[in-house]
């Protein structure tokens, strides 16, 4: 497969993206080091029975879940004649009590997770993001700017850049930039694009944007 061939990007690969129209999805790579996996080991290991399974448990919120969680939903709640309430509602992990019980007594498994969690990208992984575009490479740059200006400062205020790019466009990346950043912290680095270029009337790759945000629930929001 050749440079034209090429269909994912990582982080610091966003320039070599292809400057036609078309789709792209972020996606983020779990990357849980080697150092992490022997710790979890030696600690699970080396604690009392009654001890490995919260051991485990938070190894699994800590390096593997918490960049997974949804972000808290706006619920009211009002009945006919009933007081009302409202507020925000946080999703609460629901990490398998059986497979916790299993890397307890197990913990050396963690290994071959890690493999097949850097293999999954992207076939069996959700989506970060959807979007379009009708310059793949521009599009994926001004992503990539954004991200690195949140990390260089994140007390960078939305009206800063609504202030230069008034569309909903720019709402969009800005509020992406700060979820990859400041809410969900990933390492950017970890971060990967893949890109479909799609040669069609640009009405369509609208449609073709909204139908896939439907179905595959991109974590970051949909447009």
């Amino acid at each position: 497969m050749g440079p034209a061939d090429k269909q994912s990007f990582r982080f610091d690969e966003i320039n070599q993206a292809p400057e036609g129209a078309g789709i792209y999805a972020w996606y983020y790579r779990i990357e849980v080091s080697d150092k992490d996996i022997a710790l979890c080991i030696s600690s699970v290991e080396s604690a009392q029975v009654t001890k490995r399974a919260e051991i485990v448990r938070d190894f699994l919120e800590r390096r593997i879940f918490r960049y997974f969680k949804e972000s808290p939903y706006t619920v009211q709640l009002s009945g006919q004649l009933k007081p009302k309430f409202s507020g925000q509602v946080a999703n609460d992990t629901m990490v398998s009590s059986s497979l916790v019980s299993r890397l307890a007594e197990d913990p050396r498994r963690l290994e071959g997770i890690k493999q097949a969690l850097l293999a999954s990208i992207p076939l069996f992984s959700s989506p970060i993001y959807i979007g379009i575009a009708e310059s793949l490479c521009s599009r994926l740059r001004q992503h990539k700017k954004l991200i690195e200006a949140f990390r260089q400062a994140e007390a960078i205020s939305l009206p800063y850049f609504e202030e230069d790019n008034k569309s909903q466009e720019a709402y969009r990346d800005h509020c992406f930039a700060k979820e990859v950043t400041s809410l969900r912290q990933f390492n950017v680095s970890d971060l990967q694009v893949f890109v479909l270029p799609l040669s069609i009337d640009p009405k369509i790759r609208i449609d073709v944007e909204n139908i896939l945000n439907r179905i595959y629930f991109p974590l970051c929001g949909r447009n």
